[in-house]
């Protein structure tokens, strides 16, 4: 099977992280790898932190890019923290950066955790970090997003308005809105008994990873503050006798709404992962 690239962008966090042995320098275990000084083939004796995917590597070798030009010899053994590069008949990763082992690892390496835990784990916390506003609740009610809602002005106008815009794009997210009723905030603030989540309730493969909330559901909303437009309100004001519309200011144009666009932003309260031991930590330092 054909090696491809797989692109990743300009990543910064490690997601496979493993103790490996050198066994081959400037070379590579699959032939469309590119090969430098920096190349070399590891094989991989314990694997601390990875996705389901790299998950059953153990004991076997792969093609792994240092981090820099850093003086290594075969059977040497390092902790690698790396992230997938290119698969084929096997795997390569590039290391974001790369360590001998010693002694401070002991413990990390004689840890019983499951590696794809782990992973799951440190995801949940970094997305938990990164969103504006942590609630955990209920959905009681999901609606259209109100300027949606203004479509109740008519078919005719509707389809005038479709002639000028065009087609409705295949990727459209079709905006709904789940009314969330919340129990606690757990990070940012939020004095309000209810919060409105937008999400796209559409099935196509730009969304399908989007959380689809329905009334009942329950858990813990990693939400992101985003801007929506605004219903269109044109204001009139009177001039003598003569009634004047005026178009509205960029400023009101926009709003501030909260947006759930990724599979992680929500989490039922039954499911395993890390988001409660995080909330719960978090209540403990705040005591």
């Amino acid at each position: 099977m054909p090696a491809s690239q797989r692109k990743t962008g300009p990543v910064q966090t490690p997601t496979f992280v493993f103790k490996g042995t050198i066994r081959k320098l400037k070379s590579a275990t699959m032939k469309d790898v590119p090969v430098n000084d920096r190349t070399l083939v590891v094989r991989v004796d314990q694997i601390i932190e990875a996705p389901p995917a790299l998950a059953d590597y153990n004991g076997q070798d792969i093609t792994v890019q240092l981090s820099s030009r850093a003086k290594v010899s075969v059977g040497q053994e390092m902790i690698f923290h790396a992230v997938s590069w290119m698969y084929g008949d096997s795997i390569a990763v590039r290391a974001i950066s790369q360590e001998p082992v010693k002694s401070s690892h002991t413990a990390m390496l004689a840890a019983a955790a499951d590696p794809v835990d782990l992973h799951a784990q440190r995801q949940t916390r970094e997305h938990f970090d990164d969103a504006d506003l942590v609630v955990s609740g209920k959905v009681v009610a999901v609606r259209l997003p109100a300027e949606e809602s203004q479509g109740q002005r008519g078919a005719s106008a509707l389809a005038s308005e479709q002639i000028q815009r065009g087609p409705v794009s295949e990727h459209d997210p079709k905006w709904r809105e789940a009314v969330v009723e919340v129990d606690d905030v757990h990070k940012g603030t939020h004095k309000k008994k209810q919060v409105v989540v937008r999400f796209p309730s559409s099935t196509d493969v730009m969304w399908y990873g989007a959380p689809k909330f329905h009334p009942g559901l329950q858990g813990y909303f990693m939400l992101h503050e985003t801007e929506v437009k605004k219903p269109e309100q044109k204001k009139t004001r009177r001039r003598g006798k003569a009634a004047v519309t005026s178009a509205a200011k960029p400023e009101d144009v926009t709003t501030k709404a909260y947006a759930a666009l990724d599979q992680m932003d929500f989490q039922p309260y039954h499911e395993s992962g890390s988001i409660k031991t995080i909330v719960e930590s978090r209540t403990v330092k705040k005591r």
